[in-house]
């Protein structure tokens, strides 16, 4: 391949190589990790990407980073592996403070021992974070799954969301809550979430949220996923159960009232607008296409017409991983709003 993700050396020999690497870089530069950060991928120019990825957050999370581009179909076996540095200036005083990086090639038989690729080359006892870019596939082997502390993975690529999901609640279940689930996606909507809960502090708002009749929702192409964790997570949080699971679903609040649902693509961000109505209030999130603010407003016969402009950070997987990495909690809300609309995903 054209690309080169460092030097190249034997399988066998990746650490002792890093430590000749280490004793040449002399006494100028550091060695920190906080984590070990794997990454799997299935997809030819994975490695170059993902070195992109890594050498763009290591300046700000100290990592031992494990990029694995892998073609577990392939006849027979094999492997390469190459080393390299990501290394960062540190202060006024001189010197860096760098990452390593672990990048492997793995083809047929040796594709099919990941664990065994991952495990040997972990930095001591630290955190495992584990970015799963490629489809999880029955049968689930517990062999590496239970030994993860933070699984990341994007529901937004899956075109089997219905499938993903339920092999992802096998594996947090081989974990017995070992594993953090960190769907990427969640993260990219918390943006919203959180712009549409500050609605609700407007003095008379907060009642209309029991007495909602109707919820709008436009997505991006591709983002149906991020808008049905949206769905899920406001009717979590407001007691809605789902009665009519259709492309535009109905849900009955806890007094048995119908909630309608439209979603609807359209252009422009991951989530551009939303609109939710009861018989006497409105309230509106918009994000117009190009903008990095979300406009809300709220309007009701009980309630002052007030707008407010919130910032919509950047929906850059950079932002979202970096985030992601530095969170030491788990994401409760999360597996309830899959639960929610879990017969949905078709």
């Amino acid at each position: 391949m054209s690309f080169i993700p460092g030097i190249p050396v034997p399988i066998g020999g990746i650490e002792k190589e890093l430590g000749k690497l280490w004793e040449e870089s002399g006494d100028t530069k550091t060695r920190a990790s906080l984590i070990n950060l794997a990454i799997y991928n299935e997809k030819p120019g994975s490695l170059e990407r993902n070195t992109e990825i890594i050498r763009g957050i290591a300046g700000e999370h100290a990592m031992r980073a494990i990029l694995v581009q892998a073609d577990p179909k392939a006849e027979g076996s094999s492997a390469d592996a190459w080393i390299t540095m990501h290394c960062y200036l540190r202060g006024s005083k001189g010197g860096s403070v760098c990452s390593e990086q672990i990048s492997f090639e793995l083809a047929g038989m040796a594709a099919r021992s990941l664990q065994s690729v991952v495990f040997s080359h972990l930095d001591s006892d630290l955190p495992l974070c584990l970015w799963w870019q490629a489809d999880f596939r029955p049968p689930i082997d517990g062999k590496l799954w239970r030994w993860v502390d933070r699984l990341l993975f994007d529901s937004r690529h899956w075109k089997n969301p219905k499938e993903q999901f339920d092999l992802i609640r096998q594996i947090a279940g081989l974990s017995e809550a070992r594993t953090v689930l960190c769907d990427l996606n969640w993260a990219r909507s918390l943006p919203v979430r959180q712009a549409l809960a500050a609605i609700f502090d407007i003095p008379g708002t907060l009642a209309e949220l029991q007495l909602l009749r109707t919820l709008e929702l436009d997505y991006a192409h591709g983002s149906r996923t991020t808008a049905l964790l949206l769905v899920g997570w406001l009717a979590d949080r407001l007691g809605w159960s789902l009665s009519n699971p259709s492309l535009n679903p109905e849900f009955r609040d806890a007094q048995g009232n119908t909630i309608h649902v439209n979603l609807t693509e359209a252009e422009g961000a991951s989530i551009s607008r939303m609109r939710l109505a009861s018989e006497k209030a409105e309230f509106h999130l918009l994000r117009e296409s190009g903008s990095d603010l979300y406009v809300t407003t709220a309007t009701g016969s009980d309630i002052a017409t007030t707008s407010r402009m919130v910032r919509a950070p950047r929906e850059e997987t950079r932002e979202i991983l970096l985030s992601e990495l530095s969170r030491g909690g788990r994401h409760p809300l999360y597996t309830k709003a899959v639960k929610v609309v879990q017969s949905l995903w078709d």
